[in-house]
C-alpha cells in the first residue's frame, strides 16, 4: 500500500510523498486518516531543528522525521493477537500526520459517540494538558496564572477551571489569542510579555502573588517571571517544554520563598490502574470525552484553520516565521 506522508527531511525541509506501508505487524492496528490535530508549537519547534544537546528532542526528532501524534481515523485490519478492534471501528491514534498507518493497539481508542471527529483530534493535547492541572494539583479557589495562550495554554485553563482555580488570569503579547482565552475561563488578562506582566500580576493580585503560575510557552526566558509571580511557598507548572535549557534560568525567590517547580508531560499515566494511581491512558481519555460531553470542554471552537495534506508545508514555513499565526490547525485527509 502507497501512503501519502507529511515528512520532515531535515531542518527546515518538508516534503509531502507518497511512503511505502507493509501489513501490520502482530499487535498493531492499521488505518486510514480522516482528521489530524497540528500541534504547532511542538511541530515548528521539531522542523526548526534548534536543540541542546541530551534534550528530550535532540533524542526524539531523527530526521526523516514524521510530525504530529493526533488523529481521528478508521481501522482498516488488524495484527496478529489484536483484540478489540474491528475494520470500520472509529478510533483515537497517537500516530503522526499520514493518510494510512501502522500503529500500536495500546495507542488506538475507540471513540464514543458523542465525540465528533474534530473533537476527537484534540485527545494527545487534553492527556497532556490534563496530566498538567493533576500534576500541579490545583486546589479549590487558588489563584492561576498561566502564561501563554497557544494551544497548551488554552487548554490547561481550562482544566485549571476544572479542578477548582477560583480565578484565573492569561498572560500573552497576542491579543487575538487572548480574548479566545476570556471565551475560556479566563477571568482576566495581560496583554505583555512574561517579564512585563510581573508588575500587572502584582496589582491585580494586591501584591500576594498567584498560588499557582503555569508556563505554557516553551519558551526558554519565562521560567524567570513565572518566579517572580508566584506567592511563598507558591508552585510552578512547566507544560511547555524548551528546546534550549541551557537558556532557561530560574527567577530570584526560588529558595528564599521556597518555591515547588513541577514539569508535565502526555506520557504521565500508568499502563494498569492500581490503588495509588488510577489513571491509565484509558481512563484519563474518558475523562476527558466526559468532560467534552458535559460542556465543561471546549475544543472545536478552538480550531482556527483547515486545510488539504499538500497544504501543509506551506503552512509548516509560515509557523516557523509566525508561530502564533493560527491556534488549532486540522488536516482534512479527505481532500487528498
Amino acid at each position: 500500500m502507497k501512503s501519502w506522508d507529511l515528512v520532515f527531511t531535515g531542518p527546515r525541509q518538508v516534503e509531502f510523498s507518497q511512503q511505502e506501508l507493509g501489513e501490520p505487524r502482530p499487535g498493531e492496528v492499521q488505518c486510514r486518516a480522516c482528521l489530524s490535530l497540528v500541534s504547532a508549537g511542538t511541530e515548528e519547534r521539531c522542523l526548526r531543528g534548534v536543540f541542546d544537546e541530551g534534550t528530550n528532542w535532540a533524542s526524539w526528532v531523527r530526521y526523516p522525521f514524521k510530525p504530529g501524534y493526533s488523529m481521528c481515523a478508521h481501522v482498516l485490519s488488524v495484527g496478529e493477537g489484536v483484540e478489540g478492534f474491528r475494520p470500520g471501528d472509529r478510533v483515537f491514534a497517537h500516530a503522526p500526520h499520514c493518510q494510512y498507518f501502522n500503529v500500536e493497539a495500546k495507542k488506538v481508542n475507540l471513540l464514543p459517540e458523542h465525540i465528533s471527529d474534530r473533537e476527537a483530534t484534540w485527545t494527545s493535547m487534553l492527556r497532556t494538558t490534563q496530566n498538567g492541572a493533576r500534576r500541579i494539583n490545583i486546589q479549590l479557589g487558588d489563584l492561576v496564572v498561566v502564561i501563554g495562550t497557544g494551544i497548551v495554554g488554552l487548554l490547561t485553563m481550562q482544566f485549571a477551571k476544572i479542578a477548582g482555580a477560583g480565578t484565573l488570569i492569561a498572560v500573552s503579547s497576542n491579543p487575538r489569542t487572548l480574548a479566545v482565552a476570556r471565551e475560556h475561563g479566563a477571568d482576566m488578562t495581560v496583554c505583555a510579555r512574561a517579564k512585563e506582566a510581573v508588575p500587572e500580576i502584582a496589582r491585580l493580585t494586591g501584591g500576594r502573588m498567584a498560588d499557582v503560575v503555569i508556563d505554557a510557552t516553551g519558551n526558554p526566558e519565562v521560567l524567570g517571571s513565572a518566579c517572580v509571580m508566584a506567592r511563598k511557598n507558591g508552585k510552578i507548572l512547566i507544560i511547555g517544554d524548551t528546546t534550549e535549557p541551557h537558556r532557561q534560568a530560574f527567577g530570584p525567590g526560588v529558595i528564599s520563598n521556597y518555591l515547588t517547580i513541577m514539569g508535565a508531560h502526555s506520557s504521565m499515566f500508568v499502563e494498569e490502574e492500581n490503588q495509588f494511581f488510577p489513571y491509565t491512558w484509558n481512563r484519563i481519555h474518558e475523562l476527558n470525552y466526559q468532560f467534552i460531553r458535559q460542556g465543561r470542554l471546549r475544543v472545536d471552537d478552538l480550531i482556527t484553520t483547515v486545510v488539504a495534506p499538500g497544504e501543509m508545508p506551506g503552512l509548516y514555513m509560515k509557523l516557523i516565521d509566525e508561530p502564533s499565526l493560527v491556534t488549532g490547525i486540522l488536516i482534512d485527509w479527505s481532500r487528498l
